[in-house]
């Protein structure tokens, strides 16, 4: 088998990964799928046709007008992926190293180095492994640039959206969006999209940043007896909720920063590497059957 497409598999669960982007191609719990895949314009879709997942590196979401100012040095970055603004860093459209793979575990790695005018150069590692009923992913970047730099991690999963989806998650603020899909304000999370309690996924346009999450989200697919449950430690305590108008898919987002961090106060979040640096998050997925209780 071509070590492009990597399979992990225990019986229990079943994923596909691909070195192309470091991405998710699909995944399953006993038969039934967990995620769902989404061309978007990733290298991994444009390979395959459609990934389930790709990782964030070396920071998610938009840059707002392509530049940053850090230590009164002004840096640009050019835009990526058809968007205007530089969008989802650059591991999700590049190709990864597979370091090792087995059965059930898989590690892939890419070096990024510094293209002018970017600053950042790079070294990202993703490990996957499936142990009973859970999917474990720990994403990995540290700093190979000359200098220090504001960095994030995240992670881009799409999942299935039916009528009954209903999610659970806990935070503390919710911000707005504005024009370029960027984050406008903090405020308190309106009622139709706290999930502290449990509410259903609505069909509406969603594009929006949630802060101070406690690391600890539920989806439900009560039309499919299965649940997931999502774990991500930190400095994962961000995350974005991204669903198209009337799509039968969303994302929920574990990010270590705010979109748009470079330009937000304490840089939303995103961690100041300096050279040799690392930054490391672990996230869990564990599906079971509701039936089943927990």
């Amino acid at each position: 088998m071509s070590l492009d497409v990597l399979q992990l598999n225990n019986g229990m669960l079943s994923i596909e990964l691909s070195r192309f982007g470091g991405s998710i191609l699909s995944g399953s719990h006993r038969g039934v799928p967990i995620f769902q895949p989404t061309p978007t314009g990733g290298l991994a879709s444009l390979r395959h046709g459609a990934e389930a997942s790709f990782p964030l590196v070396p920071f998610g979401n938009r840059l707002e007008g392509n530049t940053f100012t850090f230590s009164g040095n002004r840096f640009v970055l050019a835009p990526n992926a058809g968007d205007p603004f530089y969008l989802h860093g650059d591991g999700w459209l590049a190709s990864w190293q597979v370091v090792s793979h087995n059965e059930t575990e898989a590690c892939l790695r890419y070096v990024h180095d510094a293209i002018p005018p970017s600053p950042y150069a790079y070294e990202a590692l993703q490990h996957f492994s499936v142990e009973g009923g859970r999917l474990t992913v720990t994403l990995s970047v540290t700093n190979r640039s000359a200098f220090a730099l504001p960095m994030g991690l995240g992670h881009h999963p799409f999942f299935p959206k039916t009528a009954g989806t209903r999610l659970i998650a806990k935070a503390g603020r919710f911000w707005t969006e504005r024009a370029g899909h960027l984050p406008d304000q903090p405020g308190p999370i309106p009622d139709a999209l706290d999930f502290e309690r449990g509410n259903l996924v609505p069909r509406q346009w969603l594009n929006n940043a949630y802060e101070g999450w406690d690391g600890k989200a539920l989806i439900e697919w009560q039309e499919h007896d299965l649940c997931l449950e999502i774990e991500a430690q930190p400095p994962f305590r961000h995350f974005m909720l991204y669903a198209p108008e009337d799509a039968d898919l969303f994302c929920f987002e574990p990010m270590t920063h705010l979109p748009n961090g470079h330009h937000l106060p304490g840089f939303g979040g995103l961690s100041i590497l300096e050279h040799g640096q690392s930054l490391v998050g672990t996230m869990t997925l564990s599906p079971r059957l509701l039936s089943e209780g927990r």
